[in-house]
């Protein structure tokens, strides 16, 4: 691989700086209540967008730029190109404008911002600032990646149709947040490979994550055609039938799965959450148990057995559940709060307590666990006043 230039390495850092200070201007603007430091923060933000653009978009050194550009999959149409939006451009230039000498000023004339809808209207247009904050999160979160992207680029530049290198560009755009160019990806690939089970796959969970759960149900339903010994696209089909309410069809997706391989544990977990759904609640008791016999440590089966059997009022085997968890991960706040629901249920008020403050040592702030507290804080006081009646 041949290594970036400095002029390419110049501009990198460049687009780092830009992009981080852009995002934090916005996460700012977005919780601000002060006119005049939301001002400030928008013109930061939309400052440092435009210096973004003109990084990516300059007329000057266009080689390094459209290089930039190819290897972090950023087409002309990308909300981060300002040529295309004159009257964008425009009206930021107005907005920077604003207000200067005058920090009093909640905003000048002729130009105003709605936070909640993220709108800005200038110059008789109105321009949402959402897709630019999003095309500037996905560059930023892009950028450690560029020479693994790079490599894959220069492959691709001697071989377009490199399978291999499209495919990896897919994962690591994807890795680095940005699923819809990795799902563009994956369909280049899909043209050339068309019978590569594990790029069905891939397009399977994207697709997923985007919400495009009958496209997804496709792409896994296509992955086992392909590979029926892959278990996790049985798994993640049985995911999205659940998700898409085909409660019986993705039962026996998981059956399917089980008669393949009976010590799959994921598979047992997935029908235990299905039967649930179905308010079969002891077979799922049944299926979480099954799931823990071929893999006793399995913190999500552990996690939703014990909630099932306190659900159930069987709370001292619950609390032996959590107990087991927690020998596993000692640090995960939702089983201290769960496991001190149940010793509430059982009245052992004061060792819930502990376990509530566990929660909140653990992470502080967390609402389920002060809410808790209070309660049991509440009955705590409550047994000593009838104590001393």
């Amino acid at each position: 691989m041949e290594a970036s230039t400095p002029r390419t390495e110049g501009y990198l850092t460049e687009l780092k700086e830009h992009s981080r200070s852009a995002l934090s201007a916005f996460s700012t603007l977005d919780h601000s209540k002060d006119p005049a430091s939301g001002l400030s923060c928008l013109q930061k933000f939309l400052q440092e967008f435009m210096s973004i653009s003109k990084v990516l978009w300059n007329v000057n050194n266009r080689k390094y730029r459209k290089e930039l550009r190819s290897v972090l999959s950023l087409s002309g149409d990308s909300p981060l190109n300002l040529k295309t939006k004159p009257g964008l451009e425009a009206g930021i230039k107005e907005v920077l404008k604003a207000g200067k000498g005058d920090s009093e000023k909640a905003g000048p004339v002729g130009f105003a911002y709605d936070p909640a809808a993220k709108v800005l209207s200038v110059g008789g247009g109105k321009y949402e600032l959402l897709p630019l904050f999003l095309a500037v999160r996905d560059l930023y979160a892009s950028l450690p990646a560029y020479e693994e992207l790079k490599t894959c680029s220069e492959i691709l530049e001697k071989d377009p149709e490199n399978a291999t290198a499209l495919f990896q560009k897919a994962v690591l755009l994807y890795k680095a947040g940005r699923p819809e160019a990795a799902l563009q990806l994956t369909g280049k690939v899909l043209e050339i490979a068309p019978d590569d089970y594990k790029v069905w796959y891939n397009r399977g969970v994207i697709l997923s994550e985007l919400g495009r759960l009958e496209e997804a149900l496709e792409a896994y339903t296509r992955t086992i055609e392909l590979e029926p010994a892959f278990d996790v696209a049985r798994d993640n089909k049985g995911v999205v039938l659940a998700r898409l309410g085909r409660l019986g069809d993705a039962l026996e997706t998981y059956d399917s799965a089980l008669r393949q391989n009976p010590n799959y544990a994921e598979g047992w977990a997935g029908k235990g959450s299905v039967l649930l759904a179905l308010g079969r609640k002891e077979d799922a008791l049944e299926a979480y148990t099954s799931a823990l016999e071929v893999r006793p440590n399995y913190l999500e089966a552990l996690a939703c057995k014990g909630t099932l059997l306190s659900g159930l009022g069987r709370f001292e085997e619950a609390l032996d559940i959590y107990d087991l968890a927690l020998e596993a991960v000692p640090a995960e706040p939702g089983l201290w709060y769960n496991r001190g629901l149940v010793l509430s249920e059982m009245h052992r008020y004061k060792e819930a307590l502990q376990s509530y403050n566990k929660a909140l040592e653990i992470k502080p702030g967390f609402l389920p666990a002060q809410e808790a507290k209070l309660k049991v804080l509440s009955e705590i006081s409550r047994e000593k006043r009838k104590a001393q009646e």
